[in-house]
């Protein structure tokens, strides 16, 4: 299920939040609370398991599994050796990243075998492969948010060996961490001692569900009126027939409309699951801090998906040695995040080479760029390097295959006009051009020029009653267009 959807909107939200607060019926506090997240855990599973029955036995098995490998972990630490423990920890990293790479890794790897045999030529198979499973190779269903659930598992087994937590006792609190339905589709990835402690115990009150709402209506119309309406042009120009046709001017427009539409989508996404989380008395890990003003690469990861971001810096980089090794195992180290990160990303060698475009650009300015960019008074000169390298990344990230990203690559430097007659304007009606100068204005800079001013501002009675007309109007629009049958993609839902 979707939050961007009509039945999530007009039926399951008010529904469920009607019922959640009519429970305030039941005069123990310690009662209620227990109540309550009964029924959260009933609707987060249902929740989950709008998308098939199959999958909603995994992910309990996966909780199941945890919850009890957590306690072992735990029990071998205090009454075994740190060493039998360490393993254990070993083998539950292992078995919940098997899960995640028999359903993501399968079908590419597979494939990419069985065409090989077929065609003779590995290295031409690598660079057409699109993703789609070969002749003969069973295509596994990739079950709802399973790399999410898998490093969310990680992390929690991982506290639990490091003793930044204790192992869970209690069923409850464990299953609704793993499957809080406001954080579980998309994320962000929280760790179970922040989230635990408010399963147990959370404040309800007017001005929590007044925000929570907000931000759910401005994170919908990011969804829906940005990114939904900027992905189906671009959809359109990455669905050219002949890339070698497209012209550079076309190439250019289809990268910038994607740009945004992966940012809106998901940043989208990420304000609807804190404002869920607001109006059910949950505070929800930020994700985004406008990564598109970045003013380098290091910068830009600090803003992106930023519990992913510390999810590797955590459990992946500081276990290598971080940054208190040497010149060249810094190096390594770095490469390693990022390569992971373009695995956990996807099932295509698109997203390892992805992520090796950025451990490269990393590893530049650790060694000296980052110098350079730090001194150089012209800082919109660094936002146009940063910005350049991402949108560059997102080729990649966008395209099929490798063959499909580096033609892309040569339209966007070919300086030449479409071959089939096409000029930018093809693709620009009234609404994508409201949404692209809406996306480039609320991506950052509005926010920097009148960040501070809305603080002042947005608790002033004239200020609300304003805000809240614009929340009616943007809700009520987001769902004419899902009514309509409207593009209505989830890129970050696929991973």
């Amino acid at each position: 299920m979707e939050f961007a959807s009509v039945f999530f909107i007009e039926i399951f939200l008010p529904v469920f939040i009607g019922i959640y607060y009519l429970l305030v019926l039941i005069k123990k506090p310690e009662i209620r609370t227990t109540v309550r997240n009964v029924f959260l855990l009933v609707l987060s599973l249902v929740f989950y398991a709008w998308g098939g029955i199959w999958q909603l036995v995994l992910f309990v098995c996966t909780i199941v599994f945890n919850y009890i490998y957590g306690i072992c972990i735990e029990r071998a630490a205090e009454n075994v050796s740190k060493k039998r423990s360490r393993l254990m920890l070993v083998i539950g990293i292992v078995v919940n990243a098997l899960v995640l790479s028999v359903f993501k890794y399968y079908t590419m790897i597979a494939s990419i075998v069985a065409r090989t045999k077929e065609e003779g030529n590995f290295f031409k198979v690598l660079f057409t492969f699109n993703g789609s499973a070969a002749s003969g190779v069973y295509r596994l269903l990739m079950p709802l948010a399973i790399s999410f659930i898998t490093f969310q598992s990680i992390a929690y087994l991982s506290d639990v060996y490091l003793k930044k937590t204790k192992a869970s006792r209690e069923p409850l609190t464990f299953a609704l961490f793993m499957s809080l339905l406001c954080q579980l589709t998309q994320g962000p990835i929280m760790r179970y001692g922040d989230l635990a402690l408010q399963i147990k115990k959370r404040e309800h009150n007017l001005d929590k569900f007044r925000r929570g709402l907000k931000r759910f209506c401005y994170g919908l119309g990011k969804k829906v009126l940005i990114a939904n309406t900027l992905g189906a042009a671009a959809d359109k120009i990455w669905g050219f027939e002949k890339i070698s046709d497209m012209g550079s001017g076309i190439a250019w427009l289809g990268i910038i409309l994607y740009t945004l539409q992966i940012y809106y989508d998901f940043s989208g996404y990420t304000d609807m699951a804190i404002g869920v989380g607001g109006m059910l008395g949950f505070r929800i890990s930020e994700n985004f801090d406008y990564p598109y003003t970045s003013l380098s690469i290091k910068e830009f990861w600090r803003r992106w998906h930023i519990s992913l971001s510390s999810w590797f810096r955590d459990y992946i980089y500081i276990p290598l040695g971080g940054n208190r090794v040497g010149t060249a195992r810094l190096f390594l180290n770095l490469t390693v995040v990022f390569i992971v990160t373009g695995i956990w990303h996807g099932a295509n060698l698109t997203f390892i080479l992805w992520g090796l475009m950025f451990a490269l650009f990393s590893v530049i300015e650790r060694a000296f760029l980052g110098k350079a960019l730090d001194k150089n008074p012209v800082k919109p000169l660094n936002w146009i390097y940063a910005t350049f390298v991402v949108m560059m990344g997102w080729v990649l990230f966008r395209a099929p295959s490798l063959s499909d990203a580096f033609a892309y690559y040569g339209q966007l430097f070919s300086f030449k006009a479409s071959a089939q007659g096409y000029t930018v304007l093809s693709y620009l009606n009234f609404e994508v051009m409201v949404a692209l100068i809406a996306g480039v204005i609320l991506c950052g800079p509005f926010q920097r020029l009148f960040g501070k001013l809305y603080k002042k501002l947005e608790n002033k009675p004239v200020f609300m009653c304003v805000d809240g007309v614009l929340q009616l109007a943007i809700l009520a629009w987001s769902i004419i267009m899902l009514v309509s049958g409207s593009y209505n993609p989830s890129i970050y839902g696929n991973f």
